[in-house]
């Protein structure tokens, strides 16, 4: 779970999506279909991306904030489980517990 202003952005690991909650109003305001069994999030590019790792699919989704879209599913170590936007938010690093592995990810 992980947020940004007035935005909650939910991993749904039994429908593989993530949802978009409004904490103004507390409502679904979109459900983004990604990889198998999404377990994390971050937001970067001054709240213009979502990045998600995807634990069963050894993937990373990048999604765009303004139109929901996937933009790209970036291939990570086996079983990811943690991230973390860089501070100048030009790399993205993806843990991944099965090889014990960090992926950099230019974005």
């Amino acid at each position: 779970m992980g947020g940004f202003g007035t935005l909650l952005y939910v991993t749904n690991q039994g429908s593989d999506s993530v949802s978009v909650i409004s904490t103004i109003t507390n409502a679904v305001i979109a459900t983004i279909p990604v990889g198998n069994t999404p377990r994390g999030v971050a937001v970067g590019g001054l709240g213009t991306r979502l990045y998600v790792v995807n634990a069963d699919s050894d993937t990373m989704s990048v999604i765009n904030t303004d139109t929901y879209a996937v933009l790209r599913t970036v291939p990570v170590g086996a079983n990811p489980g943690g991230m973390a936007v860089s501070p100048d938010g030009k790399s993205v690093y993806v843990t991944s517990q099965n090889d014990d592995t960090v992926t950099a990810i230019g974005t």
